[in-house]
C-alpha cells in the first residue's frame, strides 16, 4: 500500500501547489514523481532503505527527503502547510473535466470555493460570469463537467484501481491459514472504470483473516463484518469486500465473484437446463452432490464449453462461441515485442532515447519506436524538421551501441485543423513509422472532426492514427467523431488504429477495438510512455484488446521488427 499512499501525497504536493500559484514547474515535478512510484515495480521502501529513491524517474534530493519523512512519520510537513493555504475539499473540484488547478485558483479566491458543491451552487447562481478566464463556453463545459462527475458517481479508471487492489492482496496474503487471495469483478475482467474492489480469499482460518482485513491501514469504516465475508471503505479508494472460503470453495467463488452478473445468469440458466447449481459455494446435482473442480477451466468443462477467459465474461456473444468451440485465442503481454510510441527528453519525456531503449528491452521487448511530438505541440517542445533530423542521428548512435534490440525513428505528428499534418512530406517519408494525432481544437462538431482525422488517414506517410477518439478517462470526454467512420477509413487505407495503454486514455475502447477488428482494421498496442515506468502500462492496452476479443494477429507490434516494417511499408 505504501506506493499507492506516497504518490496520492505527492500528487496532493502538486495539485495544491499550483492552486496557490507557487511556481508550475515545481508541480509538474512532484507530479511526475507520483505518476513514476504509482507504477513502480517494487517497493517503495526497499528504495528508501537501500538509499535508491533518486534511482526513481523524477524523484530528485528533495522530493526523496519528502518521501522519506512520510514513510518514517506518516506525513510531510510541506504538504501540511499547503493545505493551511487551500482546503483540501477543494481537490474535489479536479475531478471535473476541464477544470484545472489555475481555473480552482480563480475560483477559491475571487469567490471562495471550496469544494464540488460550492461550485454547482456558483453556477445555478450565475457567480462565475466575469471570473478571469472563465467566458460563457468555459462556464457551459463545467456545468456539463458537474453533471459528469455526479452521473460518474464513485467510479474509479482501471488504471488506478488495478494497482490499488493488487497491493490490498497482497497485505493478505502470507497470512497464518491464508492459501490464496485473488482479486475478483470488475477488475479481474479489466473493465475500463470500477466501482469496488472484490477480492477472494481461500483460508482456513477466516475469521482471522477478516479481522486482518478490517485493520488494514487506510481504512475509514467498516461497513459489514461477519464470519466469512466484511466490506470496508478505504481513504481515496472506496469500498472494498472481501470472502474468506474454504479451498474447497475457491475456484468457483472466484468465477462466480468475477461475474459479470450476465454472465452469470447465462451460466445459472445453463446449469438448471443440465439439472445442476451453480453459485459460489460450488456446482451441485439436483441430490445437491458437489462436482468437483480444481480450477476454472473445469466449471466450463462440465457444461462441454472451452474456458472463457475473465475479459471476456459480459455475456457478448462468449458463452455461444465457448459451446461452439470457436473462441478466439486471445492476445497475452507476452506476444507484444515492442512499443512504438514512446515519448523521450527531446520533447515532453523525462528519460534518454538509450534510457528508454534500455528500459523497453529490459521488459523483453525486442524493438521500441521513438515517437516524439512534432512542432505544432509547442507547449511539450515539439520538433521542426531540423531537430528531428538530429534526433535520427542519435537514435543510429544508440543503434550502433546496442546488441540484438532495434530503436525505430518515428513521430507523433501533429493533425492540424485542415487534416493537414505539420511536418513536410521528405521528412515524413524517412521515418519508419509515422503516427498521427489529434492535440488541439477538440471542440470541433463531429463531420469536420471526422473528416480531420481522414484527411490524415489518406496521406501515405500515415501509418498509425494515435488515440482515435482523445479522451481521457473521467477527466475529458471523447472528442465529437464518427468511430465507424474512421475504423472504414482505415481499412481502406490499411491505417493501423492506436490502443493507447495510457491508463488515462485506454483509447479506442474495447467496443471500438471490437469493431475495427470485425471490420478487418489492424491495430497497435502502445504505451505513449513519457517516462520508463510507463512503458509497464502495455499490460493495459492487452486488456483492452483481450476485451476485444483480439489475437495477436490483429495486432501490429507482435511481429518481429523485420515483419513489422514490411507489415508498415
Amino acid at each position: 500500500m505504501k506506493n499507492f499512499e506516497v504518490s496520492r501525497v505527492l500528487n496532493e504536493i502538486a495539485d495544491l501547489t499550483e492552486i496557490i500559484g507557487e511556481e508550475a514547474f515545481k508541480a509538474r515535478a512532484y507530479r511526475r514523481a507520483s505518476e513514476s512510484i504509482a507504477k513502480l515495480p517494487g517497493d517503495i521502501r526497499d528504495f528508501a532503505r537501500d538509499g535508491r529513491l533518486m534511482e526513481i524517474p523524477g524523484v530528485g534530493k528533495n522530493i526523496a527527503a519528502k518521501i522519506e519523512e512520510y514513510l518514517a512519520t506518516g506525513t510531510v510537513r510541506h504538504l501540511e502547510k499547503l493545505r493551511e493555504k487551500a482546503p483540501h475539499t477543494i481537490l474535489e473540484l479536479l475531478e471535473v473535466p476541464g477544470l484545472g488547478p489555475r481555473t480552482a485558483s480563480v475560483l477559491l479566491k475571487d469567490l471562495n470555493i471550496r469544494d464540488l458543491a460550492g461550485l454547482e451552487a456558483a453556477l445555478s447562481q450565475g457567480r462565475l460570469k466575469g471570473l478571469t478566464g472563465i467566458g460563457e463556453k468555459k462556464e457551459q463545459a463545467l456545468k456539463k463537467g458537474v453533471e459528469q462527475v455526479r452521473r460518474r458517481g464513485t467510479r474509479k479508471p482501471l488504471g488506478f484501481m488495478w494497482p490499488v487492489s493488487e497491493q490490498i492482496a497482497d497485505a493478505l496474503r502470507g497470512v497464518g491459514g491464508v492459501e490464496r487471495v485473488d482479486v475478483a469483478g470488475s477488475i479481474r475482467r479489466r473493465c475500463e472504470t470500477i466501482g469496488d474492489i472484490d477480492l477472494v480469499a481461500s483460508t482456513t482460518d477466516p475469521a482471522g483473516l477478516i479481522e486482518l482485513f478490517t485493520s488494514l491501514p487506510g481504512v475509514t469504516e467498516i461497513v459489514a463484518s461477519g464470519d466469512t465475508k466484511a466490506s470496508v471503505k478505504m481513504e481515496d479508494i472506496g469500498q472494498v469486500d472481501l470472502l474468506a472460503v474454504a479451498p474447497a470453495q475457491f475456484v468457483t467463488a472466484l468465477h462466480h465473484f468475477t461475474g459479470s452478473k450476465e454472465h452469470n445468469v447465462r451460466m445459472r440458466g445453463m446449469a438448471k437446463d443440465r439439472g445442476l447449481k451453480i453459485n459460489e459455494y460450488g456446482i451441485f446435482d439436483e441430490e445437491e452432490r458437489p462436482r468437483g473442480v480444481s480450477s476454472e477451466a473445469d466449471i466450463y468443462r462440465i457444461f462441454d464449453m472451452d474456458y472463457i477467459p475473465p475479459e471476456l465474461r459480459e455475456d457478448t456473444g462468449e458463452a455461444e462461441a465457448a459451446l461452439e468451440h470457436r473462441l478466439p485465442d486471445l492476445v497475452e503481454a507476452g506476444d507484444i515485442k515492442g512499443d512504438l510510441h514512446v515519448h523521450t527528453r527531446w520533447t515532453d519525456g523525462t528519460a534518454s532515447i538509450m534510457e528508454m531503449a534500455q528500459a523497453a528491452r529490459g521488459l523483453g521487448h525486442e524493438y521500441v519506436a521513438i515517437s516524439d511530438h512534432s512542432k505544432s505541440l509547442g507547449v511539450a517542445g515539439g520538433l521542426d524538421e531540423e531537430e528531428l533530423a538530429r534526433q535520427a542521428e542519435e537514435i543510429s548512435e544508440v543503434n550502433a551501441r546496442l546488441d540484438g534490440f532495434r530503436v525505430l525513428a518515428g513521430i507523433e505528428v501533429d493533425i492540424a485543423r485542415s487534416g493537414d499534418l505539420d511536418l513536410d512530406d521528405k521528412t515524413l517519408s524517412g521515418l519508419d513509422i509515422v503516427t498521427a494525432s489529434v492535440h488541439s481544437a477538440f471542440h470541433m462538431d463531429e463531420e469536420a472532426m471526422t473528416a480531420r482525422i481522414e484527411k490524415a488517414m489518406k496521406s501515405p506517410h500515415v501509418d498509425v492514427i494515435g488515440h482515435p477518439t482523445g479522451r481521457l478517462i473521467g477527466r475529458r470526454e471523447p472528442y465529437q467523431v464518427n468511430v465507424g467512420r474512421l475504423i472504414d477509413m482505415a481499412a481502406k487505407t490499411g491505417t493501423f488504429l492506436e490502443i493507447n495503454a495510457s491508463p488515462d486514455r485506454l483509447d479506442l475502447s474495447d467496443y471500438w477495438a471490437r469493431q475495427a477488428i470485425k471490420a478487418g482494421c489492424r491495430l497497435v498496442i502502445n504505451t505513449d510512455a513519457h517516462a520508463t515506468t510507463c512503458l509497464h502500462d502495455t499490460r493495459y492496452g492487452v486488456a483492452v484488446a483481450r476485451r476485444a476479443w483480439a489475437t495477436r494477429h490483429d495486432i501490429l507490434n507482435t511481429l518481429p521488427v523485420d515483419d513489422l516494417l514490411e507489415a508498415i511499408r
